[in-house]
């Protein structure tokens, strides 16, 4: 019988395959939109697997427990009652990450506002924008990915550096999930 922590590493492992299908299929495709929401979900998966690898062994084992058995997180308190673990709990524990954890969790904020507009084919979603979130998208780009990426880009520069930023997280996620 696998431990519950090698069962989790599993799940993610075998989500992060069949996210990389469905990305693979849908970039040929050219269904950009579905792309960046499916790097969306990857970006969100390595902030929790962050969340896991830096807390205390025994609330890692818990929540690690809870994931497999379909169970939202959550933690005893000193009174002995239930803590969710929220989105919020989870954003404010990200504000506190450095160097590429951090970048990562920046970029994926400004992103998230590329997914929730649909309408990409008729208008480009990167013109509308808030400044720090273009600068944060460029600045992650650069960094990591492209040095040459433009400062004023539209979202016909960034379709072609997604493939590559999806890969890399979804390889950094393979690595954080050593640290469990």
């Amino acid at each position: 019988m696998i431990s519950e922590k090698e069962a989790y590493k599993r799940l993610i492992s075998r989500t992060l395959e069949e996210n990389w299908k469905s990305f693979t299929i849908l970039f040929e495709l050219k269904h950009y939109g579905n792309c960046i929401s499916l790097l969306c979900q990857e970006l969100d998966q390595v902030i929790r697997i962050l969340y896991l690898s830096k807390g205390r062994m025994h609330e890692k084992d818990e929540l690690i427990s809870q994931a497999i058995n379909s169970q939202k997180w959550f933690l005893l308190g000193a009174d002995r009652k239930k803590i969710y673990i929220t989105e919020e709990t989870i954003s404010e524990f990200a504000t506190s990450l450095e160097g590429w954890e951090k970048a990562i969790y920046e970029f994926g904020l400004a992103f998230k506002s590329l997914s929730s507009n649909y309408n990409y084919i008729l208008k480009d979603p990167v013109k509308g924008l808030k400044d720090g979130e273009r600068q944060k998208i460029h600045a992650y780009i650069v960094e990591y990915h492209n040095p040459d990426f433009p400062a004023d880009f539209a979202l016909a520069n960034l379709i072609p550096e997604i493939k590559s930023i999806f890969e890399r997280i979804s390889e950094n996620l393979r690595l954080d999930m050593e640290e469990l």
